[in-house]
């Protein structure tokens, strides 16, 4: 499997995952899942420009590029970084605003959905662990992942199911 089909597959993956959390949530009545899916939403379109900027990275230099267009990647690999601190500061921002008016859940539910996301996740990171240290790029999509699996593992201990 080459690295740009590793991250179509991760990008499938986070799409499939952020429509079950959008149902979960709708259906649980959990803001937090369905806060959560629209953070995958941007999962989504970080994952995507990476997709579609290792493809264009793969065209050759001509006369006008001579670098080709790797700088493209590199622009993605910023943008991607720039949406992950965007995200930790609404996270960070959110978080307070739930300390104040906290509100119930059905949460055999949410931790069924917080469950199969954690296993989401790990698959995601198991796939694109090796070219995360050769590829900025893929680095940036490993980064959103990896914080996404710290959530999921958040939303367990919120459950109680993991001590």
């Amino acid at each position: 499997m080459t690295r740009s089909s590793r991250l179509a597959t991760v990008l499938l993956l986070t799409a499939a995952f952020m429509v079950v959390e959008a149902v979960g949530g709708a259906v649980s009545g959990s803001l937090a899942l369905l806060a959560d899916a629209g953070h995958m939403l941007t999962d989504v379109a970080a994952l995507a420009i990476a997709v579609l900027s290792q493809r264009v990275a793969q065209r050759p230099a001509d006369d006008r590029r001579t670098y080709g267009y790797l700088r493209l990647e590199i622009l993605a690999a910023f943008v991607n970084g720039a949406i992950l601190f965007a995200l930790s500061v609404w996270i960070v921002v959110e978080a307070v605003h739930r300390l104040g008016s906290p509100q119930p859940i059905n949460g055999g539910l949410f931790a069924a959905i917080a469950a199969i996301g954690l296993g989401v996740n790990v698959v995601a990171l198991r796939l694109l662990h090796g070219d995360a240290h050769h590829d900025l790029n893929t680095r940036g999509a490993y980064l959103h992942i990896l914080g996404d699996l710290l959530g999921s593992v958040g939303a367990l201990v919120a459950a109680g199911l993991v001590i």
